[in-house]
């Protein structure tokens, strides 16, 4: 069926089971004017778009570490960013904005914001087309951050957000974690790859975690804050260069934002779990942040002022 391509506005994120995405360009369905604190004063198109539904689908589940390659277009949300020790992944959540660990940019401004489950640039955006940076001081325990972009991403059937959770929203087993990051044997790939891990339970996890920390005198600790996920024999996991990228969860054919690549103790390892964070404790934050209903340095989730602004 042929569509209407014209101006759209908005800049704000779905939660998981939106039906729409207003600013998208799409099939025309209908008109909208967009009002409140993202009205631009353009008449908007109304589509039947929505966050975290793919167009194509990676038809086999195998095994980042112990992955493969994702179908172009399967994982649309996938960002790539290349910071000047290395490279991290990221989740696209709305027309400006992008989701990440707070890890990847320690001290540091990403050289390259690049869209697309290709390796190839689809969209890239360079430094000085960042507006905030907006982070947490203490990223150990509260490992996410938020890139706000200059311009809106033109969204297609390539790139497309992944939607947000709520507070409370039901953590279950059909999982897919992406990334650029290193694999089973060592190599950076040039191409999207995915793998499938479930959940692990906390105490789990835990014990995983202590067991760790009591080998090698490190001070590990798991937190209210994050999930594990992985399985027990090792053989597929995220790892170096996946850190930042999303662990989304699928729920009637539509994926949403459960976790952010965070850390763990090698890769794919038998007893060992990757651990990610847990995005719906932070939901709230999020979205007040993407609506301007708050001023960054004034936030904090123990106190103020917990968050820091890289201009």
């Amino acid at each position: 069926m042929p569509g209407t391509r014209g101006a759209v506005c908005g800049d704000g994120a779905l939660l998981s089971g939106t039906s729409v995405a207003p600013w998208q360009i799409g099939i025309r369905t209908g008109n909208l004017l967009i009002t409140g604190p993202a009205y631009c004063g353009i008449l908007c198109l109304f589509v039947s778009t929505v966050c975290g539904r793919p167009t194509v689908t990676n038809r086999v589940h195998r095994r980042i570490i112990g992955g493969q390659w994702a179908a172009p277009g399967s994982i649309p949300w996938q960002v790539f960013l290349t910071v000047p020790y290395g490279r991290g992944g990221a989740a696209v959540i709305g027309s400006r904005w992008i989701l990440t660990a707070a890890h990847i940019l320690n001290d540091v401004l990403p050289e390259h914001v690049r869209v697309g489950s290709e390796f190839s640039i689809i969209v890239s955006v360079e430094c000085e087309k960042i507006e905030v940076i907006v982070k947490h001081k203490r990223n150990y325990n509260h490992d996410i951050a938020l890139i706000k972009l200059k311009q809106h991403i033109t969204f297609n059937t390539n790139i497309m957000p992944l939607c947000l959770p709520s507070r409370d929203h039901q953590y279950i087993p059909d999982t897919l974690v992406s990334g650029f990051g290193m694999t089973e044997d060592k190599k950076i790939p040039t191409k999207l790859r995915f793998v499938r891990v479930p959940l692990v339970k906390d105490d789990v996890c835990r014990k995983s975690i202590e067991k760790i920390t009591n080998e090698t005198s490190e001070d590990f600790k798991f937190t209210e804050n994050m999930f594990c996920a992985g399985f027990p024999e090792g053989g597929r996991d995220s790892c170096s260069g996946d850190g930042g990228g999303a662990f989304a969860l699928e729920n009637n054919n539509q994926f949403w934002a459960a976790g952010i690549v965070s850390w763990g103790v090698n890769c794919g390892e038998a007893g060992k779990y990757g651990v990610y964070t847990r995005v719906a404790q932070y939901s709230g934050w999020i979205n007040d942040i993407m609506e301007g209903k708050c001023k960054f340095l004034q936030i904090g989730l123990l106190h103020t002022p917990t968050f820091t602004i890289i201009p």
